[in-house]
């Protein structure tokens, strides 16, 4: 039934090629945009979950209490 209702519809062969042409230029585009990422900014991100607790220690001061209300 469903294939019937497909080959009567004008023009439905147009979705098939968008379809796949927009998932090509969106892949494409996404590798062009991986491959001109800068590597020194990636691994500074990439090591930021490891520096949090050193650069934690270093700004607090132990001398300093701090009252909470």
């Amino acid at each position: 039934m469903i294939k019937n209702v497909l080959t009567h519809i004008g023009g439905i062969e147009a979705y098939g090629i968008a379809s796949v042409s927009l998932f090509f230029v969106f892949f494409i585009g996404m590798l062009i945009w991986a491959f001109r990422l800068n590597r020194q900014r990636l691994d500074d991100i990439g090591r930021l979950p490891l520096h949090d607790d050193t650069l934690r220690s270093q700004d607090s001061n132990p001398h300093i209490d701090i009252a909470h209300e």
